[in-house]
């Protein structure tokens, strides 16, 4: 991979055997409900999820929406297509689901088809933020709601690494996003991308468990492919972290920037 081009191919060749990471990672759980809310969701909509994955974000929606609705994922990853097409059969909601597979940054549905555009943990990596939000006014119908939930990577915590060792290791990583820094950003992207009643509201969780080390692993992994950390410095990360963890005295976070607009 190009590594000009680095924060969209890791998407779109993801080697299989991460594929099962991902899916883990993407699961949705109750406790997330809350960055769903302003969405106002409801049964008979049709709603998209931009950049489904392997298919948790898509499950909840089709639950949300129910038989009268229909959900539309997308996704530029093929095996992450198949795989939310599986989760959505095996859970009995293939009759109001289609899930595209897109080829380029095209929305695959005509002109105002839908009621709802969710995207989330998607827009740091696209390649013009504006252009997407474009996209999204164009598909969604007037009226319609475009809720984005995305991270903010300036303002990841991982404790025991430090402030300084952490901003290291995000510099190396950096050529896996586009926009790292795009959770301060959207609510003005929105504002000037013409969409109406804009909010935005933060939701930052406290990570005492590790449930956050997956995704930690591949911020990692990132900065070894940049050629900036040797395999041995992340390795020493990782296991400090890890031994963190099991003790007990780990703390990370990573909050979530919820941005809401109007088409």
């Amino acid at each position: 991979m190009k590594q000009d081009t680095f924060f969209r191919d890791h998407w779109a060749d993801i080697a299989s055997e991460s594929l099962e990471d991902y899916q883990q990672m993407f699961t949705w759980r109750p406790e997330m409900a809350p960055l769903l809310a302003p969405a106002d969701l409801e049964p008979g909509q049709v709603v998209v999820d931009y950049g489904c994955g392997p298919g948790g974000l898509a499950l909840e929606l089709a639950r949300c929406t129910g038989p009268s609705g229909h959900v539309h994922g997308v996704d530029l990853n093929a095996d992450f297509v198949g795989m939310a097409r599986q989760a959505l059969a095996d859970a009995g909601f293939a009759a109001f689901t289609t899930v595209h597979h897109a080829t380029d940054d095209r929305i695959p549905l005509d002109d105002a088809q839908a009621d709802r555009l969710v995207c989330k943990n998607v827009m740091e990596y696209v390649p013009d933020v504006a252009a997407t939000l474009a996209e999204f006014r164009r598909v969604v119908r007037p009226g319609g709601i475009v809720h984005i939930i995305d991270s903010d990577w300036g303002m990841l915590v991982v404790e025991p690494l430090g402030a300084t060792r952490l901003r290291e290791l995000m510099d190396a990583a950096s050529l896996a996003f586009r926009t790292p820094h795009i959770g301060r950003i959207l609510y003005s992207e929105m504002k000037r991308a013409g969409f109406s009643d804009v909010s935005v509201a933060i939701r930052a969780g406290a990570d005492t468990e590790g449930r956050m080390l997956p995704v930690l692993q591949h911020v990692a992994q990132f900065a070894e492919v940049s050629g900036k950390f040797e395999q041995k410095r992340v390795d020493a990360i990782l296991t400090e972290v890890r031994q963190s963890i099991a003790e007990g005295a780990c703390l990370m976070t990573l909050p979530q920037f919820m941005v809401t607009g109007r088409a």
